[in-house]
């Protein structure tokens, strides 16, 4: 095994996932033009790859506990490849809309084994380095993804159009999987722990519940509730609970629980998980609503909005790797800091921009996108650290479902709350500072439940550091 060749090629599934929920915004009004997509379908391309990337998270995650995370990864990232291929041939909506689908479930298998190569790869210092990688990648494939599509539809490469915002992956995919055997070294064969069984029913349960209470949120649009939603938004509650039953049932016969319940009784897993979902509400918002100032509110072109946005970028990505040497086992405390220094750049953003003042408003949406880097770090690290090694794969596919969850949150009701102020005023700059100065209480509560995470013992961090990566027995390909 080599643990960084492996990583880095398992960040190749984290780029393009991430990549893959941004970049075909910009290729909605081709999409209309050539396929004649409607609203609703429109919708679906774009909501519908996420929505089964979340419910598939978990599922992924445990079977990265039982078939071993660099084999499940391989699927996951054969699916995704093959899908994109098919997305861009797809000759109608239709079409397009379940090859988006069948991505999102390869997204699913592949995204929880980055983090639980993450957790059992490496130790002490090149773990929480791992994890400021992942971070980076993370950022870079969100905020890069406007860029991206944009100068692939003004190339127009090869006459494609929109079908290359889709066909970009594949040269990526086909050379990670190239590379994959290599970089697991010939462990072909899974060395677990105990027995670790799908848990078929805990599996729907979870889907029924996480279905139930974001497809409201999802299809409910710019333009209200729709009249369902509010039922099923109710329902979802009971259904939680009888998963959660389920799941504590079925541990307690000795069986392999979707979410173990030793999860749930670590406090700086459940603190972290509900960080982890406030920080990410808060940034794809955040990138949504910047995309929308630029391109609606200042009238830039695709091209130029997502060159914008690239500073900031690379601000998150200095900040996800600055995060390990600022943080040195006192992760909590950088996580509050940065959690509030997020707060007080949201604000300024909403009064650069009622202040036209483009260039101060660009060098706040820097200074956001550092604090909101140096957030993802110490945030995975302080949730992922306690969990043992057994259960990380669990651990991995939770924490995958919280960011998307906290992701999908952020757009439905922040683009809820924007678009309302867009119709109330035609005014999308006064939308973008109203909604925007909403968003500090996303990173206001973050940096308050961040002052109680546990920080980690200094004596087994410190010998942690000296270890470094064990052997990978545990992942197999």
């Amino acid at each position: 095994m080599r643990p960084w060749a492996a990583l880095v090629v398992l960040l190749c599934g984290t780029f393009l996932a991430n990549l893959d929920v941004f970049i075909v915004v910009v290729a909605m009004p081709a999409l209309e033009a050539d396929l004649g997509a409607d609203g609703g379908q429109q919708q679906l391309v774009l909501a519908g790859y996420q929505l089964v990337y979340a419910l598939g998270l978990a599922v992924g995650g445990r079977l990265g506990d039982a078939l071993g995370s660099l084999r499940v990864f391989g699927v996951g990232l054969a699916v995704f490849t093959a899908a994109s291929v098919a997305c861009g041939a797809a000759p109608s909506t239709a079409f397009l809309v379940v090859a988006r689908l069948v991505q999102g479930a390869g997204t699913a298998l592949m995204v929880p084994q980055v983090y639980r190569a993450a957790r059992t790869l490496f130790t002490g210092r090149a773990q929480r380095r791992a994890y400021a990688a992942i971070g980076a990648v993370m950022g870079l494939g969100a905020i890069g993804g406007q860029l991206l599509g944009g100068w692939l539809l003004s190339a127009d490469t090869l006459g494609l159009g929109w079908r290359a915002v889709f066909l970009v992956n594949v040269p990526v995919g086909v050379l990670a999987l190239t590379v994959l055997p290599w970089a697991a070294g010939g462990h072909r064969t899974a060395v677990p722990r105990g027995p670790v069984r799908a848990d078929l029913p805990g599996a729907g349960l979870a889907a029924a519940a996480l279905g139930l209470f974001v497809v409201p949120l999802v299809a409910s649009g710019t333009g209200g509730m729709v009249w369902w939603g509010p039922a099923c938004l109710v329902a979802s509650v009971p259904v939680a609970a009888c998963f959660l039953r389920h799941e504590r049932a079925l541990d307690a016969r000795g069986g392999s629980p979707l979410v173990p319940p030793a999860l749930l009784r670590l406090d700086g897993f459940r603190r972290g998980i509900v960080v982890i979902v406030l920080v990410n509400c808060g940034l794809s918002a955040f990138v949504l609503m910047l995309g929308l100032l630029l391109q609606t509110g200042l009238r830039w072109s695709p091209l130029d909005t997502g060159a914008g946005m690239v500073p900031a970028a690379v601000a998150f990505a200095a900040g996800s790797l600055l995060a390990p040497r600022l943080g040195r086992g006192a992760e909590p405390r950088l996580l509050c800091l940065a959690a509030f220094a997020a707060t007080a750049g949201y604000a300024a953003c909403a009064v650069s921009a009622l202040g036209e003042d483009t260039g101060r408003l660009l060098g706040t949406v820097c200074a956001v996108g550092a604090a909101l880097g140096l957030c993802v770090t110490p945030a995975l690290s302080v949730t992922l650290r306690a969990v043992p090694d057994d259960i990380a794969g669990a651990a991995s596919g939770v924490v995958s479902t919280a960011q998307q969850l906290g992701a999908a949150l952020g757009v439905c009701v922040f683009g809820f709350v924007f678009f309302a102020q867009v119709r109330a005023s035609a005014d999308v700059v006064g939308a973008f500072a109203v909604t925007t100065a909403a968003l500090t209480m996303t990173s206001a509560a973050a940096g308050v439940l961040a002052c109680g995470l546990p920080r980690a013992a200094g004596p087994a961090a410190r010998t942690e550091d000296r270890l470094g990566a064990p052997e990978p027995r545990d992942l197999p390909m």
